[in-house]
């Protein structure tokens, strides 16, 4: 079954997909224990020296989500540097530096800088993989693991996973694991429709403690049309407001928008207008709403208006402090407020 991260983080609130095989993080803590329990059982030197290694090449596959591949061909003398709790893996366009955490870097250095691996710096991960594999399937059969679940590549895709849950964008997984297939990449990252209203609904309570809620609707692309050039986006929001936006491919392009996906649509005070109701009909207008006015903050030459909409959506306009006199604008007043699609701006979440 498809198992979902537990936070309420838009980082985390997704569904992984059924196909990929992956380790959740009490069953990689029974993987690393039996590696331990192994090296533990035996005292001949060489046994030892074999069984930490194997140890040492799975923390690093575990924790690196580098490809078996990857590290076996490491050069230990080069690759890590422990100042900076990094190792280099990969090569060419897929060369990149991989952080480790403390205790693992600690680990790997030890083994590293000790007695026993002295003697094969240089090729201390050059180890046959099919060595690697018959290895991992037997102490997966030890803490009771499903041999399908016991590989490099499971390793890999929990890595992935582990990350994600701890906020990390999925771009920047899929870089450090050196570039993710996008079968893989979806697969991770599968999005029912409880998970899009999990997450739109805490983006919108995060963009009103930033922004009081002034001026930005939360909703989801809902119509797209391009003509080569620019592109007009609709988003419905959550109370089914349609706020229309209109930019250029480019930028539909660089968010990476298309129907269904959650956006937040935002409105500087200054480009929303003020009409009084009785000669101004918004219903059949784009961008044009009733809002009831609240506050009202004057200088002698701007104010600013602020009050809501019906379904709650804050407003904040900036206009002349002569309009509002000439409107004859005051607190409790309903008034309509519409901005151009061109003013709208659009930021995924």
């Amino acid at each position: 079954m498809p198992k979902h991260a537990g936070s309420l983080s838009p980082h985390s609130i997704f569904t992984v997909a059924e196909s990929l095989r992956y380790l959740e993080p009490q069953q990689l803590k029974m993987f690393l224990h039996s590696f331990d329990s192994w090296c533990a059982a035996t005292d001949k030197q060489k046994n030892i020296l074999s069984r930490q290694r194997m140890r040492a090449l799975f923390l690093l596959l575990r924790y690196s989500g580098a490809r078996l591949g990857e590290v076996l061909n490491l050069d230990d003398r080069t690759a890590f540097d422990f100042t900076r709790k990094i190792v280099t893996v990969g090569h060419d366009e897929t060369l990149r530096d991989v952080p480790l955490e403390k205790h693992v870097s600690n680990a790997l250095q030890e083994i590293l800088e000790s007695s026993m691996g002295c003697g094969l710096r240089g090729n201390f991960f050059h180890i046959d993989p099919g060595y690697v594999r018959r290895t991992f399937y037997a102490r997966a059969m030890d803490c009771g693991l499903p041999k399908e679940l016991a590989t490099p590549r499971v390793l890999r895709y929990s890595r992935a996973l582990e990350m994600m849950r701890g906020g990390v964008p999925l771009l920047v997984v899929s870089n450090v694991l050196g570039h993710l297939s996008q079968d893989v990449m979806t697969g991770l990252r599968k999005y029912t429709n409880d998970d899009v209203t999990s997450i739109v609904r805490k983006a919108h309570k995060e963009v009103q403690q930033r922004t009081s809620a002034r001026n930005s609707f939360v909703g989801h692309v809902a119509h797209v049309i391009v003509d080569g050039v620019m592109a007009e986006v609709e988003v419905v929001t959550e109370s089914n407001l349609s706020i229309f936006s209109v930019i250029t491919e480019e930028s539909l392009r660089t968010l990476r928008l298309s129907i269904g996906k959650p956006v937040v649509a935002t409105v500087k005070a200054p480009y929303i207008t003020l009409h009084n109701t009785n000669n101004h009909n918004s219903a059949h207008k784009r961008n044009s709403f009733t809002c009831s006015v609240e506050r009202i903050a004057s200088t002698q030459v701007l104010a600013e208006v602020t009050g809501h909409l019906e379904d709650g959506s804050g407003i904040c306009a900036l206009i002349a402090k002569n309009n509002v006199e000439l409107m004859q604008i005051t607190t409790g007043t309903l008034v309509e407020v519409s901005f151009n699609e061109l003013s709208v701006v659009l930021n995924s979440i």
